[in-house]
């Protein structure tokens, strides 16, 4: 194992130690996904590289000056909440040591500090997990440490009654450069303020039919089909020219939805100016290339998440998908446009740009009354990187740890026993292997988002559903479109929210 993964683990033992001496403690699907049972203590690795550091070693390294956890202690219970039962089951059960049904079940668990551990479950999507979370903290049911998603995290990361910086548990940005900048980005308020960590990133790639670039592309390997979409022109130069050979039948993109979703990346922030719509070139350029390939073909009519849009891939009418870190798990998207007939056909590329697709974080409410508890999970979940290696082993998920993907983009690991979401991977795709490169690759090259506001993915909504709905299918002019989309945006912004 490498030296630097060895460090790293060193560095957050001396963060959970510090928490020790202080308190007397220690990435949008609606279908429950089924998660693999943990591995065990005794499947752990023993090589000496992972042994974790001795006490002398951690006390020597990092006494604390002042008391790290400002937060209240003391709760009989610690109570977890999250909108489904996808991944906070398996990081608790690791934190804890115990299987993760125990967790999914509801069976009686005890933290380090002895509170009794409550996993809430909401039992939704993340899209509607905000209205959740809201009446909860009206209602003001117990909350220590919830999940939430960029896409609407600001709400709650925003208001400090319901969210308190992590610096409250003794966790600054200077412990957090293993972590790709983008998440650390999206865990931060409108002042700049940490309020979230994520334990994995969700940066997107391209995956397409390798039989079908052959014989439409003659593309005969990832990196022949990459420089065919390493950006947006030669995108929609390939996609037309798909559409023109198959005569219509075969479409480069997945959906218009999923165009949107990687091309806002490259939108420059903020959307709004001074309470106005700002309709700067790029938005304009999306709306031609969207409209264009539309028509010609290069781009399926389907929309995300319907049957028909699942299936186009297996029925060979759509060559391409954009697919997230989180759409490789068992469960999520991936595997099911990718199967059928066409089981082992598809390959992974980086696609025309980089860029982000959801992700999931770590929040702690203001009023716990469970902060060593909450620094114990948190910091197990985001810097304890045998944990962190432990959960990559048993999902799909990309680790936020550079030096841990580093060490596992290098490694035979994906291919053996102990990766038991192999069979996704290396089933479906046809150079599994270098999904990590792929993703790591990604997740590095994205851009600075941090002047993103909490307005921004409702705005954003609005600007793609007008250019889809008034600009493409209605045949509205740019200028008659844009006027939509204010009027659109001028309901909600900032009243709604």
């Amino acid at each position: 194992m490498i030296q630097k993964r060895k460090a790293a683990a060193v560095t957050a033992a001396c963060f959970i130690a510090a928490a020790l001496a202080s308190c007397g403690h220690d990435p949008l699907m609606e279908d429950e996904i089924e998660i693999p049972e943990p591995v065990t203590t005794a499947e752990m690795p023993t090589e000496e590289e992972t042994e974790p550091p001795t006490e002398e070693e951690t006390t020597e390294e990092c006494q604390p000056d002042k008391p790290f956890n400002v937060l209240g202690t003391g709760g009989d219970t610690f109570t977890v909440v999250a909108w489904n039962p996808d991944e906070a089951p398996l990081l608790i059960a690791n934190w804890l040591g115990v299987d993760v049904n125990d967790v999914r079940n509801g069976k009686s668990l005890k933290a380090p500090s002895g509170a009794e551990v409550k996993f809430v479950c909401f039992g939704t999507g993340g899209y509607f997990a905000y209205e959740y979370y809201d009446r909860m903290f009206i209602s003001g049911d117990d909350i220590d440490v919830y999940f939430c998603e960029p896409d609407w995290a600001r709400k709650l990361t925003d208001d400090d009654s319901r969210s308190a910086p992590m610096s409250a548990l003794g966790i600054t940005e200077d412990m957090l450069g293993d972590m790709y900048p983008y998440t650390i980005d999206q865990g931060k308020n409108v002042r700049g303020e940490l309020k979230a960590l994520a334990w994995n990133a969700s940066p997107g790639c391209f995956t397409y039919n390798e039989e079908l670039a052959k014989e439409y592309l003659g593309a005969e390997s990832p990196e022949e089909m990459q420089s065919l979409i390493s950006d947006w022109d030669k995108f929609t130069e390939t996609a037309e020219n798909i559409a023109e050979e198959s005569n219509g039948k075969v479409a480069l993109a997945d959906s218009l939805g999923s165009l949107w979703q990687a091309y806002e990346c490259s939108l420059s922030y903020p959307l709004v100016v001074d309470n106005q719509f700002v309709p700067t070139d790029e938005v304009k350029d999306f709306a031609d290339m969207a409209k264009k390939l539309w028509e010609c073909g290069g781009v399926s009519h389907d929309s995300q998440w319907t049957d028909d849009w699942m299936m186009a891939g297996q029925k060979k009418s759509c060559m391409g998908y954009f697919i997230p870190a989180w759409g490789f798990e068992n469960g999520a998207f991936g595997p099911e446009v990718t199967g059928g007939d066409t089981l082992g056909q598809w390959a992974l590329c980086e696609g025309p740009q980089a860029y982000w697709w959801g992700g999931t974080m770590l929040a702690v409410n203001t009023a716990t009354d469970n902060g060593d508890d909450a620094y114990d999970f948190i910091s197990a979940s985001v810097f304890d990187e045998s944990l962190l290696e432990r959960y990559s082993s048993q999902t799909a998920y990309l680790p936020n740890s550079q030096s841990l993907v580093d060490y596992l983009k290098t490694s035979e690991w994906e291919s053996s026993d102990e990766f038991k979401a192999n069979d996704l991977i290396w089933q479906h795709f046809t150079n599994g292997g270098d999904r990590l490169s792929i993703l790591d690759k990604n997740a590095k090259a994205i851009g600075d988002i941090s002047l993103i506001t909490k307005y921004d993915p409702a705005v954003g909504n609005s600007i793609y559903s007008g250019i889809e709905e008034k600009f493409i299918r209605q045949g509205m002019s740019w200028d008659d479109t844009v006027s939509f989309i204010k009027d659109d945006i001028s309901y909600f912004y900032p009243v709604y929210y």
